[in-house]
């Protein structure tokens, strides 16, 4: 993995590994030795892994580590069976002859020990408690994309159809939990307890060795996961494409920027990192949101007020709304991972194929609002940002992973900032 992924990789685990999952996006193949596989990922895997195995845990526990017994069986039938040795199981005929009532056969009995399979109910329960957290986090990920994710577009009806494949993989994950526990709950035909003991002695065959290896993943999994998972997924594992790495690694910054003015979000911005929807950030009285990926429509208003023209669709990566002088106004930050200046400048696009809903006025006469800048994020080596038009309307803030200066993103949003303040207010402010 080149340095400039690595960097990526580590800033984004840092703040949440769900980020380095591809959600929306394209893919890309890294190494697990790099720390590099998602706590979502890991799970889904693990679960793949032990429910997997259980039914040759089964098998084996009922060959080659049961236990074999034999028990004597009465029987009012002399076939494959002999005298038996109890009195009482003779009787005398009208000739007062003794004659046998009742035969006796040894009959082999496997026992199944279920200590064993309680330590395994106990494993179940621990990836279906790991299951729900993520079940619920991701859940509402998902709807509050899908919220977000507007429009009649191909790439729309793809993008949720992305998001109810990531809402069957969960379904499918909760649904092997249950059939494993069906299978075993069968072995017995009694209620198995759930032990954290491990049980002794311990069954010697091969699955049952495995699953002693793997426990340890289960019981302790930030600790020992991550080297299981590299073996398991063959040192590779699929993560977004660097373009999302990258936009998401402008959107944790861009976060931290509003932070250090004193905007804070009264949610875990995690899931709208992740696949799209809005951050709400607060600071005093005043509100402010960064939409995430919202895609526009021409045809349909969409929750942050304003709307594309000019196109079918459109889809900035970062809108961020507050207030104004006529309701709200917008700035747009869209990154891109090339320097190429003609692509940095194709960012203006968004001046004038996006609108707000509602009318401003002037002198009484409406006129249409447009956002007031429109910037990208390249991975530069300067220390200030570049303005590409006189009016700075459009221009790039340097954001280099591996050449990481805070200070020209935090002048850009300083400009958010006291616009917010001076139109929530009416009064302008600054920060030092």
């Amino acid at each position: 993995m080149n340095p400039f992924i690595q960097q990526l990789v580590d800033d984004l685990k840092a703040f949440s590994s769900e980020l380095l999952l591809p959600g929306l996006h394209t893919t890309q193949q890294v190494s697990t030795g790099m720390g590099t596989v998602a706590s979502t990922t890991a799970l889904l895997k693990s679960i793949d892994f032990l429910t997997g195995l259980i039914p040759q845990l089964v098998e084996e526990l009922q060959t080659t580590d049961a236990t074999h017994k034999v028990m004597v069986h009465y029987t009012t039938s002399p076939k494959q069976a002999t005298f038996s040795r109890r009195a009482s199981d003779y009787q005398q005929d009208a000739a007062k002859r003794l004659l046998p009532a009742h035969w006796f056969s040894i009959l082999p009995v496997v026992e199944t020990d279920v200590r064993p399979l309680r330590w395994l109910i106990h494993l179940l329960d621990l990836q279906q408690t790991a299951l729900d957290k993520v079940y619920k986090r991701t859940m509402k990920y998902i709807d509050d994309s899908l919220f977000t994710q507007q429009g009649q577009s191909s790439y729309a009806q793809n993008d949720r159809a992305t998001l109810l494949g990531m809402r069957t993989r969960l379904d499918d994950a909760h649904n092997k939990l249950e059939h494993a526990r069906a299978t075993l709950l069968r072995t017995v035909r009694i209620k198995l307890v759930s032990s954290p003991n491990l049980p002794y002695p311990y069954p010697r065959s091969s699955a049952w060795q495995r699953l002693r290896r793997f426990a340890q993943q289960l019981i302790k999994p930030k600790e020992y996961l991550p080297s299981f998972l590299h073996n398991l997924l063959h040192g590779t594992v699929e993560i977004a494409d660097t373009p999302y790495l990258y936009q998401r690694w402008c959107g944790v910054k861009l976060l931290e920027a509003f932070e250090s003015f004193g905007w804070l979000s009264p949610n875990d911005p995690t899931g709208a990192l992740f696949l799209g929807g809005e951050v709400r950030l607060y600071k005093a009285k005043i509100e402010l949101s960064i939409w995430i990926e919202p895609r526009l429509s021409r045809h349909k208003g969409h929750p942050s007020g304003f709307i594309c023209k000019e196109v079918t669709e459109t889809h900035p990566d970062y809108l961020i709304v507050t207030p104004g002088p006529s309701g709200i106004d917008a700035f747009i930050l869209d990154p891109t991972t090339t320097a190429d200046m003609e692509v940095r400048q194709g960012k203006s696009k968004y001046l004038n194929t996006i609108e707000a809903t509602s009318m401003a006025s002037v002198a009484g006469i409406p006129l249409v609002r447009n956002p007031l800048r429109a910037w990208s994020a390249a991975p530069l080596h300067t220390p200030h940002c570049e303005l590409e038009d006189s009016e700075g309307c459009t221009g790039t803030i340097p954001m280099h992973p591996l050449d990481w200066t805070p200070q020209p993103l935090k002048e850009w949003v300083r400009d958010i900032h006291n616009y917010a303040l001076a139109w929530g207010t009416g009064k302008m402010l600054t920060v030092d």
